[in-house]
């Protein structure tokens, strides 16, 4: 596990997506809604992590179809969740600000373009 690229590459993503954020909340017309974006990037480093792991052993099953139910799984949790996050976020805090969306799906855009890099990549290996 410890040479394993994996966390090598999310390492590196989770730190672009910290200074992403650190960067856009310098501006004042995002500054109210950081939570909504810190809940999105712990909600897709926990999933994408969680994903990982399932895939490893989806890859190793018995079940030629596991993978594929996986990846098919993980996006509909993943849409699933952030579209509960938002609905949530909005009805509770009210936002006044309409991009205040914005940082959240850069977001889920940063870790999703990741994931189906890497797990392509894994899925071809053990091909």
């Amino acid at each position: 596990m410890k040479n394993n690229p994996f966390w090598k590459y999310f390492g590196f993503i989770s730190i672009v997506v910290t200074i992403f954020l650190v960067i856009i909340y310098q501006f004042d017309s995002f500054k109210p809604d950081i939570l909504l974006s810190i809940t999105g990037f712990i909600y897709m480093a926990l999933a994408t992590v969680g994903f990982y792991f399932l895939s490893l052993k989806a890859l190793n099953s018995t079940n030629k179809m596991a993978f594929i139910q996986l990846v098919m799984f993980n996006v509909i949790f993943k849409i699933v969740g952030f579209m509960i996050i938002a609905a949530v976020y909005f009805k509770l805090v009210h936002p006044q600000q309409k991009f205040f969306i914005v940082p959240f799906l850069i977001i889920y855009f940063i870790y999703t373009i990741f994931e189906t890099i890497f797990i392509y990549n894994l899925s071809l290996k053990k091909s």
